[in-house]
Formats: C-alpha cells, sequence, structure tokens
C-alpha cells in the first residue's frame, strides 16, 4: 500500500479529520436552533397574536380602560383601546368591528377621529393611521340587567385595506347584585305543625307559635353574610323563644334558604293586629354594596270563644211517660271571646215536642238556658246526646255530650222518687267529673 505525503505526515492526516468532524457538528446546531424557535411559536396563544402584519404594516390593539371595573347589570360601560401602527407605512382603510355578545349592548362610540360626534355603527371605518402612530376610539355598552356575575367576553375584529385581519377578545367582570326578599312566609301555631293545613294568620294570647319563612336570592349576584334577623321590641306582647338571628355566609343567585324562628305570644296581648319586623342584612361578594332592608309580617290576635255546659235540670225532675216535661241546660261562654250563633239540639230522645233552643249570643262569662219541652214516649232509659254549636272569630265550633234520660211509668209510686234520686245523682256525679274534681 503506497501513501500520499500527505498520508505519511500525521499532522496532515490528523488536521483533515478535525475538518471532517466539525460539519455534522455545525448542521446539529443549526437543526437545534430552528426547532426551538419552532417550538417556541407554535407555544404562544393566537388570541395574544393581537396585530395585523400587511406589508410594512403593524396594526396592535391594546386596552387602556374599562370603567366600571367590575360592571354592574343595568350599568352603562366604558371601554377605551389603543388601535396602533407599529409598522414603516400608513394603515390604510382600517374597519373596526362590535360583536354583540352577551350581556353587553353596544351604544356608540367616540374617537378624535370622528369629531365631536358619536358613531353609532356596529362596524366602521378608519380612512388611515399612519406608521409609529395610534388612534384612541371609546366604546360605549350597556350591561344588560339580567347579568349574572362573571368573567364575560366583548370581542373586536380589526380589519385593514388588504383584507389582513384578527380578532380581540377582552374579558368584562360583571358583578352582579343580590336582591334577597322573603318568600312563602307562614305563622304555625304550635299545635298544628305536621297538619295538612297548619297556616294561620290569628291566635289567641299566651299562645307559641312558629314563624317560618324563605329568604331567597333574586338578584344576579350573590350575597355573603346574610343576618335575618327578628327585630323585637321590649313594648311588643311577642316573645322569642331561641335565638331570633339566622346567619347564612353565602346565597347564591336564584338560590334560598328556609327558617324558622319559635315565639311566644304573651298573655298581655290586646285583640287588635300585630306586625313582626324582620330585618335582612347583607354584601355582595365585593364588599361594595351593603343590603338593609325590613320586612314586616302581620298577625291577628283574637280571644277564642268556648261554650261549656254548666248545668242540667228536669221539670218536673222525674219525666214520666205521656206527660210533658222541660229539660233546661244552662250554656256558659267560658273563654275570652264572643260567641255568636249558639244553638243546642237533643239527638236520639224518643219524644215529641221541641228539641231544639237557639241562644244567639254569649259574652265572656255570661250564661244562658237551652230549653227544651216534650213529651216521652217509652219508659226506661233513653240515650240522648245534646249537641252544641257556635261561631267566634276562628269560625264554626261544636261540642256534644253523652246523656242518660230515665222515664218512668207512673209518678205515683214510691220506684219513681227512688229512680228520681238516682237521676240528681248521676247529674251531680257527670258534673264534678266535668269540673274535674271526680
Amino acid at each position: 500500500m503506497k501513501f500520499t505525503n500527505s498520508e505519511k505526515n500525521p499532522r496532515a492526516v490528523k488536521r483533515r479529520c478535525a475538518k471532517i468532524n466539525k460539519a455534522p457538528l455545525a448542521t446539529f446546531r443549526f437543526t437545534a436552533a430552528v426547532l426551538m424557535i419552532i417550538t417556541i411559536l407554535a407555544l404562544i396563544p393566537a388570541s395574544a397574536a393581537a396585530t395585523v402584519i400587511s406589508g410594512d404594516t403593524r396594526l396592535e390593539v391594546e386596552v387602556a380602560e374599562i370603567t366600571p371595573n367590575p360592571s354592574r347589570p343595568g350599568e352603562d360601560l366604558l371601554i377605551r383601546i389603543n388601535i396602533e401602527n407599529t409598522g414603516n407605512d400608513p394603515a390604510e382603510n382600517v374597519k373596526i368591528g362590535i360583536e354583540e355578545i352577551d350581556p353587553f349592548i353596544f351604544k356608540y362610540s367616540t374617537s378624535k377621529v370622528y369629531g365631536s360626534g358619536t358613531n353609532t355603527e356596529r362596524i366602521f371605518k378608519i380612512d388611515q393611521i399612519r406608521q409609529r402612530s395610534k388612534v384612541e376610539l371609546n366604546f360605549h355598552f350597556q350591561v344588560d340587567s339580567r347579568a349574572t356575575s362573571g368573567v364575560h367576553q366583548l370581542e373586536f375584529t380589526i380589519e385593514d385595506g388588504n383584507m389582513a385581519s384578527f380578532s380581540k377578545r377582552i374579558p368584562v367582570l360583571v358583578e352582579g347584585n343580590p336582591d334577597l326578599v322573603l318568600v312563602g312566609t307562614q305563622i304555625i301555631p304550635a299545635g298544628l305543625v305536621g297538619s295538612e293545613n297548619p297556616s294561620s294568620d290569628s291566635l289567641v294570647p299566651n299562645q307559641e307559635f312558629y314563624l317560618r319563612t324563605t329568604v331567597k336570592n333574586a338578584g344576579n349576584g350573590d350575597a355573603k353574610n346574610v343576618r335575618v334577623m327578628l327585630d323585637m321590641n321590649g313594648s311588643s306582647p311577642i316573645i322569642s323563644l331561641e335565638d331570633n338571628v339566622r346567619f347564612l355566609e353565602k346565597l347564591e343567585v336564584g338560590s334560598s334558604e328556609n327558617l324558622s324562628f319559635k315565639l311566644l305570644l304573651g298573655s298581655n296581648a290586646e285583640v287588635q293586629p300585630y306586625k313582626i319586623p324582620l330585618r335582612i342584612t347583607a354584601s355582595n361578594e365585593a364588599e361594595t354594596l351593603r343590603i338593609d332592608k325590613a320586612q314586616e309580617i302581620g298577625i291577628n290576635v283574637l280571644h277564642k270563644a268556648e261554650v261549656d255546659i254548666g248545668s242540667l235540670k228536669f221539670d218536673p225532675e222525674i219525666p214520666v211517660k205521656g206527660q210533658k216535661v222541660s229539660m233546661i241546660v244552662r250554656l256558659e261562654n267560658v273563654g275570652e271571646g264572643e260567641a255568636r250563633f249558639v244553638k243546642a239540639k237533643l239527638e236520639g230522645l224518643d219524644a215529641s215536642g221541641s228539641t231544639s233552643a237557639f241562644l244567639g249570643r254569649l259574652e265572656k262569662d255570661d250564661d244562658a238556658p237551652a230549653v227544651f219541652t216534650f213529651i216521652p214516649e217509652k219508659t226506661g232509659e233513653h240515650e240522648v246526646t245534646l249537641l252544641v254549636e257556635y261561631d267566634d272569630d276562628f269560625g264554626q265550633h261544636q261540642l256534644s255530650e253523652d246523656l242518660t234520660v230515665n222515664v218512668i211509668n207512673d209518678s205515683n209510686s214510691k220506684v219513681p222518687l227512688l229512680i228520681g234520686v238516682l237521676v240528681v245523682l248521676a247529674v251531680a256525679v257527670f258534673f264534678m267529673k266535668k269540673k274535674g274534681k271526680l
């Protein structure tokens, strides 16, 4: 094998190998740099590239002001933007389009390029934006009164005369205001809890009851630190039997919470309407709005009548078959209210004559006789029901008592006397039991 002069020289061989090894290394570095640039460009979001590049013009959009921030439902909103041409050539026939996206409603825009007037078109044109300069635009919107809290988007579309375009979305924070109301409020006497129709707007003194209500957020923003309280004063006969404040850390839009308060109507309550004052306090999420509102729940205080049987007697004392007899039942009103349309009747009596009586009106502590005149047709023990009906401020009432009427055949014998004594004793025992003395 033959070698050239260079091959025979070890240093020349070394230099040639070095040249051969450097070429792949340079290629690798170039390729890596290109891949890195491509990767960085791929990581840039499309929305961040808010520019139009057309020839040697370059349009960019900058949000200069959002007022108020956060915005409020039903109120006006100002968005001020700057459209800047950072290129070396003027941008011609620039069009700006406004996309109406709920809950924002475009009203008009103002800018020096329009002179002193306003522009009410949602798509309008700027004839020229010079190189290295910017145009300030003011856009006026109204926020829909039904808008809910959260971040909403407004979209602008920018296009130049060469049909190069891009879209710019501007996030706008909308913070709705809570509106707290009380719904479904009921007054429920303690004895009617769990019944089919427990609600009542009338109470009697010395009666326990529950005030049940539902607090609802009917607004378009969340409420925090919600307090519903009974705003009682010392002169009211209505007494709270437990804590008179209910606290909710948060009440979201459209949500509600059931509340219950246990109360007592004092014995000193007069017959008249009363109002239970409820107070609601809260704030919005940012604590920029304070809620302090009052609502009153009305109740009627009435006195209930209670008709009872005071006494019962016969004339003559011993009913005789075929002879007229009067049964006298004295009814008394032992309640606090007036009894009206008081009437009584006997049911199950085998006799002819009058078996009903109408007494009319009984005031508190009043009494009156119900007289039944009849002729017994059979001897022996008769099971009779005394039925009493009356009205008061709470409606209709009814009471009944089962009685035994003994009818004899002959008033001249000694047996009737014994039976009469037994009847008197039976009536006495009946009323002593009724009064709780036996």
